[in-house]
């Protein structure tokens, strides 16, 4: 069932290739080799977050399919449009995609050792209503990932 707060969101349900073959379809975009070589890297990358280029070099290595980087980010934005992915800014400009049926979550980052971890949403929900109730602002945390020191290189930290 659609999540109201993440339009697209299918909850634990699998999307599978067809799946985001259709978006392309009713998106208006040919389904051609490459298209569907991206969509299957992504439905093969359950519980990933995988860049664009990683997205074109598994569609290069795995499936074989010579593609267009061009032709990955246009098939990412489609399915972003469609809801069945979703994308999160990490430090230092890049952007990370996975499949839309994880449930929403925060991206925490670590700045020393690079481990990134999924904060599930409902733990950072009173930071975000507080927000909300002193400024007015409503935030979306999923959308760009929190940098810090993961609770190992913060305890390295402390001890050197």
């Amino acid at each position: 069932m659609p999540d109201a707060r993440r339009p697209g969101y299918v909850g634990r349900m699998h999307v599978a290739v067809d799946d985001l073959v259709a978006a392309l379809r009713r998106h208006g975009l040919r389904v051609t080799t490459p298209r569907r070589a991206v969509c299957a890297v992504l439905a093969s990358s359950h519980g990933e977050h995988l860049s664009a280029p990683v997205i074109y070099e598994r569609t290069r290595s795995e499936a074989g399919v010579s593609v267009d980087q061009s032709t990955v980010y246009r098939t990412l934005e489609t399915l972003q449009e469609a809801g069945l992915i979703t994308h999160t800014h990490l430090p230092a400009g890049a952007s990370v995609y996975h499949l839309a049926d994880e449930p929403p979550h925060q991206h925490l980052v670590c700045v020393d050792c690079g481990r990134t971890l999924a904060l599930p949403e409902a733990q950072i929900e009173e930071f975000v209503a507080d927000v909300r109730s002193k400024t007015g602002f409503v935030l979306d945390p999923t959308h760009v990932a929190l940098s810090g020191h993961c609770a190992e290189c913060a305890a390295a930290a402390v001890r050197s």
